[in-house]
């Protein structure tokens, strides 16, 4: 079954944003199928794919005063949209 999780986030030394992602539960075909499509940075880990997506600040899911005091509530809405992306993205397999 699949399953998204944020990895890790942050800001990188030339201010870039980022979130990664680990994608499991992903089949062969499946996990072929997005390290050839996806935009962004991609790897394989104990067969999940860690997916890593640069965001400038505008975009940045964990960039608002919010996110500070709700910070589990912004990354398990952030696992939820991903996986809706992840899924919706394999359809186009089909």
């Amino acid at each position: 079954m699949l399953s998204v999780k944020v990895e890790d986030y942050g800001e990188t030394e030339d201010q870039m944003h980022y979130v990664t992602y680990r994608v499991s539960g992903l089949s062969e075909k499946e996990l072929d199928f997005l390290l050839n499509n996806l935009e962004g940075e991609t790897i394989v880990e104990d067969g999940d794919l860690l997916l890593n997506i640069f965001y400038s600040r505008k975009f940045f899911p964990f960039a608002s005063d919010d996110a500070h005091f709700k910070l589990e509530d912004f990354i398990k809405r952030e696992e939820i949209e991903m996986t809706y992306f992840i899924a919706s993205f394999l359809e186009d397999m089909k």
